[in-house]
């Protein structure tokens, strides 16, 4: 049986990419609480270290996949007129890649 059940594969990525989400949020506000008042400097070094920058990228991209699946279903649910539909998809697809664009070119730029 490896038919995919529709839906399933959506579902799954809001799954992960919101826990992935949830873990990073977590793990940099207790980083931060932890260590208390940054400097510029100190700031800078922790967020621009390659393991922090490869996270960083990673919550760049489930934040992505989980705006896109988001949207995509209430799209999906609530507009009807097929047009319309693939206007609004085709919109919010360019609208994130632009966004997920921008915020890769600012990691690279913070870490050099």
């Amino acid at each position: 049986m490896s038919r995919h059940v529709h839906g399933q594969r959506p579902w799954l990525l809001q799954r992960l990419s919101g826990v992935y989400l949830a873990v990073y949020l977590v793990y940099v506000i207790a980083g931060s609480m932890q260590h208390g008042a940054y400097s510029y400097e100190e700031w800078h070094a922790w967020l621009g270290h390659p393991v922090m920058g490869i996270a960083t990228a990673g919550f760049i991209l489930a934040m992505l996949v989980h705006g896109w699946v988001g949207m995509r279903d209430v799209i999906l649910d609530y507009v009807h007129p097929l047009g319309i539909r693939l206007l609004l998809l085709v919109l919010i697809g360019l609208a994130l890649i632009t966004c997920g664009l921008w915020a890769l070119r600012v990691l690279v730029l913070a870490a050099g």
